[in-house]
């Protein structure tokens, strides 16, 4: 498992399909728990952040340390990111699986 601090959110992942460690608690900005809902192999808390702020850098970088087919969720609450994560997928041949509440379950292809 990995953790890294940034500006504004912890990221929290796993280097396997356990799902004890996949649903391994995140921080939020404020502070406040975030517990993934899908069954992925990695988290990204992005919190606020919106895609002017850096998130979707952040999301490619650790999706190129994933192994094809595994998948990420990610946590984001501002509204551009459902656009941009949904065309970058398009155009990086990864799938966006679901969306749900500011959720996101992106499959690496």
């Amino acid at each position: 498992m990995g953790v890294r601090h940034t500006e504004t959110s912890l990221i929290v992942w796993s280097q396997g399909a356990d799902p004890a460690v996949a649903s391994a608690l995140a921080v939020n900005t404020l502070g406040e728990p975030v517990t993934p809902i899908f069954d992925a192999e990695h988290f990204y808390n992005a919190g606020d952040k919106g895609c002017a702020f850096g998130p979707m850098d952040e999301i490619a970088a650790l999706i190129r340390k994933m192994v094809s087919g595994q998948t990420l969720e990610i946590n984001a609450s501002d509204s551009s990111v459902a656009f941009d994560l949904a065309a970058w997928c398009r155009m990086t041949s990864n799938t966006l699986v679901e969306q749900r509440d500011g959720r996101y379950l992106v499959r690496k292809g």
